[in-house]
């Protein structure tokens, strides 16, 4: 099926609005005063809008597949959509018309629950439906519904290979409804890319997308006219000779594991960047004098480091030893304010960022390790030269000092969709920063089947020995009840000293790296047979569903361990929820120390309570006291998100004159 209409737009996006932060602050207050609006009431499968559904594709099982009778409907759908409200009975024909095609093509027709969340995405709203329930049929369903009334549809998914995945399995039910549909990963190639986007629905991860909307933005097409003089050039083959926009605008997204991406990942700042530039002098020989005068730099004399903040403060007996060092020095090392400031840096590098927990060395050169996910990030480099003396610090040849053509962060990116949407496990814990930032409501989606998910006493041991060592005595234990097992950590450095414990117990396991996404999937995948043993860091097969053996389902399920307490506990929440899906049965396991990382970057005086309660046999006060530190960086990280809005906000006000923020 071809556009029914011609298009308006060459460029639809929602223009942000100018808040300030008088605004932001009243809104806050507004949401905490009335929190009603933040969440919408529970849908499960008994509702009316399923019902109506069903009654349509009974009618339909009578007529044979139409694609005028289609056409007809969409028309109508799109209609209602332009008048901005889209009713029942504009939508369920269309939507029953996609899952009796779904049925037909895939064989997969989805059940109430997944209905009635894609009437929950058409609201335009966060559906926090369960691990398992099958958001990817979910997900390709309401793209195509979305895409017939009229919308260009981009599907943000965990990683490029889901995105591949996704698109070559659902693409069938495109095309029989007579849809385009594409992919796009960081491999793709510039040329030919705005074709790519110019299908119906395309498939991508989220920061694939963000930049191509960056080159748009800084692009040589970015001043150009819009809106029909940009039409009548562009017939052309471009803007006034120049090539076309990427993007076909920022129309419709519907964001898979919406939790992770726009509020775990919210403040992370992209950038689009050009090489072969050195700042200011910022050069090899400088970096590698300023490493080497922060190297004779001792903590509490010279510098405080705060490990919760990944910050290092100079004192002033610092600040002068590092005069007294530059004496006679050239370029930036003998500037005072420069040179404190990547002295700084450097002590970051040496003292706070450690290998295989915030970055690994490849083949390729260093690679990043994003503290949210647990996967590499070899595309993403730290800036004002802290990546380079983390290289340093490992030997490496310091990478090139890159340009900074543009920025921006998931949090400005995903508002300036005119209808966003989304679908994760864990949502209700973020609902206030959902609405504040984004305008979202959650709806609670019921489970199918009720949850057989059993959860274990909580066990705390004084270090990570003692805890490496119970964990792979449990271990030895379900493995040989025929159970499978899946490990989870916070960090690789975590996973590595989990799989040598397990190897000095003789126990046969998979370790998951998240190097290779693809292989990540499959090992995931067979994580439910009977046995097996998997080991993975916190977001490790976050898409991939595990499908339970039959020796499996009888020996108890799935088992869960929780290693480590991470910074949210929505984290925590989507580890476990893991097991325990459709109603199979499974249990969690809670394997905590005294050594882990959430104590150590919450200073000493917090770790030394939980161990004198350790000692005293206060398990249950030990474990809310570690609750508690959790919390509390819960709350640092929602503070640190809502500092950098405020910052942009002001960025943009001092910009207002010379251009967009980006």
């Amino acid at each position: 099926m071809q556009s029914l209409l011609p298009e308006i737009e060459e460029y639809p996006e929602r223009i942000p609005l100018g808040i300030t932060d008088w605004d932001a602050r009243i809104l806050r207050v507004l949401s905490q005063m009335d929190p009603r609006h933040l969440f919408r009431r529970a849908w499960g499968g008994a509702h009316p809008f399923a019902a109506r559904v069903r009654a349509e594709l009974a009618a339909l099982e009578q007529q044979p597949f139409s694609p005028e009778r289609l056409r007809d409907k969409a028309l109508r759908l799109r209609r209602s959509v332009r008048r901005g409200r889209v009713a029942d009975a504009v939508l369920v024909p269309v939507l029953a018309e996609v899952c009796a095609a779904a049925a037909r093509v895939l064989g997969k027709m989805p059940f109430d629950v997944q209905i009635v969340v894609i009437r929950s995405l058409f609201n335009g709203e966060i559906a926090e439906m369960g691990t398992g329930e099958g958001k990817s049929l979910t997900g390709a369903i309401g793209a195509a519904t979305l895409a017939l009334s009229g919308r260009r549809v981009h599907v943000m998914t965990v990683n490029d290979y889901l995105a591949a995945r996704d698109a070559q399995t659902f693409g069938p039910l495109f095309t029989e409804l007579g849809l385009t549909y594409s992919s796009i990963d960081e491999k793709t190639p510039p040329d030919g890319r705005n074709g790519i986007y110019r299908a119906d629905v395309v498939f991508s991860a989220a920061k694939n997308i963000l930049f191509d909307y960056l080159r748009d933005q800084t692009g040589p097409t970015a001043n150009d006219l819009r809106g029909l003089g940009r039409k009548l050039l562009s017939l052309q083959g471009g803007v006034g000779g120049q090539p076309a926009s990427i993007l076909q605008g920022l129309d419709a997204v519907i964001v898979d594991e919406a939790d992770s991406v726009l509020i775990d990942q919210a403040a992370t700042p992209f950038i689009l960047s050009a090489g072969e530039a050195i700042l200011g002098g910022l050069d090899t020989p400088t970096l590698r004098q300023m490493l080497d005068m922060a190297g004779t730099l001792r903590e509490i004399r010279d510098f405080r480091k705060s490990d919760a903040l990944r910050r290092v403060v100079l004192t002033d007996e610092g600040r002068d030893r590092l005069a007294r060092l530059a004496v006679g020095a050239q370029g930036l090392a003998a500037v005072g304010p420069v040179r404190n400031h990547l002295a700084a840096q450097a002590l970051v590098a040496l003292h706070m960022l450690e290998r295989d927990r915030d970055y690994m060395l490849t083949e390729k050169g260093l690679a990043i390790i994003d503290e949210s996910t647990g996967r590499l990030m070899p595309d993403r480099q730290w800036s004002e030269g802290l990546h380079q003396f983390v290289e340093l610090k490992e030997g490496l040849e310091p990478s090139e000092i890159r340009t900074t053509l543009g920025r921006i962060t998931f949090q400005r990116f995903f508002p300036r969709y005119r209808h966003i949407c989304g679908m994760t496990g864990t949502a209700r814990a973020a609902a206030r920063e959902l609405s504040e930032i984004y305008g979202l409501s959650v709806r609670r989606i019921l489970p199918r089947r009720p949850d057989q998910r059993l959860w274990q006493p909580v066990r705390i041991l004084p270090d990570l020995s003692a805890k490496w060592h119970a964990v792979a005595e449990l271990a030895a234990i379900l493995q040989a009840r025929g159970a499978p097992m899946l490990i989870g950590t916070r960090t690789l450095a975590a996973s590595q000293a989990c799989s040598a414990a397990l190897q000095a117990r003789g126990l046969a396991h998979d370790l998951l790296t998240a190097e290779h996404v693809a292989e990540e999937a499959a090992i995931v995948a067979r994580a439910g047979e009977a046995g097996r043993i998997t080991v993975a860091t916190n977001m490790a097969g976050r898409g991939t569903d595990i499908i339970l053996s039959d020796a499996a389902r009888v020996a108890g399920g799935l088992q869960v361990v929780l290693t480590e307490l991470h910074g949210n506990s929505r984290i925590d929440r989507q580890l476990c929820g893991r097991c325990g899906r459709q109603g199979d049965p499974g249990t969690v396991h809670r394997i905590l120390s005294l050594g882990d990382d959430l104590l150590l970057t919450e200073g000493q005086v917090s770790a030394f309570l939980l161990r004198m309660g350790l000692r005293l046999g206060l398990f249950g006060l030990c474990h809310q006291g570690m609750r508690l530190l959790q919390g509390r960086q819960t709350r640092r990280a929602e503070r640190g998100r809502a500092q950098l809005a405020r910052q942009e906000r002001m960025r943009e006000r001092q910009l207002a004159l010379s251009g967009r923020l980006e």
